[in-house]
């Protein structure tokens, strides 16, 4: 006999983990005097984990309502936002002179970036880049594939997760050295991992990044006791032009070739969701 509560729970089993909790417009006020408030980003607070921000990366927009100046100085007010609650959980203490954090209410959704990127394209107008830079290149920064591969680590690694990875991404050396190590593995000793981002257009911010992940990694095999270190790298896309998607490959190329000839381990991935296969397989690899 069909029973309509069993059918209910089935699909209440079914149903995908939801990631709940609140969210805040970041507003800018550009002249204290005048009082005007400008959104430049959507911040979301979960339940259980670390706050999460994204703030605005076109200032067409921008330089249309006012100048050059006001370009650099709402660069600054994004990165102070970023910094300061990606480093302080507790959103009472969100506060800066021209800063303002207001909550807006609840919120759910499949991860905190699936969230907040819907949000932006409502509450933050100047994120939308002007109408000829619509095809533009949207770089999937280190720290927008972290968030995605954490995400789904979480629910992919089970009861094994946390073994793998910290909630603290972040090792500080003795040297006060900050290294980007966010996933472990107890094989052949104790060993660590990180990402990096090639998907940019410019040459020196691949360069830049990709050196900066091989930093992480010797630092940590010679300071922190760490056996073996890998890298996890995202490969250049998205919107690029042809000739900076081949002047970005050839960058990635070639560092892979450098890696390759010290013997560090390293994997290319064509999006986060091949990192994560990749990198869930090589946190639960038996020796």
């Amino acid at each position: 006999m069909l029973n309509i509560d069993d059918i209910f729970r089935e699909k209440q089993s079914a149903a995908p983990c939801l990631v709940k909790g609140k969210w805040y417009r970041v507003q800018w006020t550009p002249d204290l005097s005048a009082g005007e408030r400008l959104n430049l980003g959507v911040a979301f607070l979960p339940q259980q984990g670390t706050p999460y921000i994204q703030t605005i990366d076109d200032f067409g927009r921008l330089r249309c309502l006012y100048d050059d100046r006001a370009e650099f100085h709402a660069k600054l007010a994004c990165r102070v936002a970023e910094m300061m609650i990606e480093s302080e959980p507790n959103p009472e203490n969100w506060t800066s002179p021209q800063l303002s954090v207001v909550e807006g209410g609840f919120a759910q959704g499949e991860s905190a970036e699936e969230i907040v990127e819907r949000m932006m394209g409502d509450l933050v107008p100047l994120s939308a880049p002007r109408g000829y830079r619509s095809t533009r290149h949207s770089p999937i920064t280190k720290k927008r594939a972290y968030r995605r591969i954490n995400d789904s680590l979480a629910f992919r690694l089970g009861n094994e997760y946390r073994r793998h990875v910290p909630e603290d991404p972040k090792v500080k050396t003795e040297l006060g050295i900050n290294l980007f190590l966010p996933f472990r593995r107890e094989r052949d000793g104790h060993e660590a991992a990180t990402i990096v981002s090639a998907d940019f257009t410019k040459p020196e911010k691949i360069q830049g990044e990709l050196y900066l992940g091989h930093r992480d990694v010797s630092v940590a095999t010679t300071e922190k006791a760490f056996r073996n270190g890998t890298i996890f790298i995202l490969r250049p896309g998205g919107n690029m032009k042809d000739a900076d998607l081949r002047a970005a490959e050839e960058e990635v190329k070639d560092f892979s070739l450098y890696l390759k000839s010290l013997r560090v381990p390293h994997f290319l991935g064509k999006d986060t969701d091949e990192l994560t296969d990749a990198i869930k397989e090589w946190c639960l690899e038996v020796a």
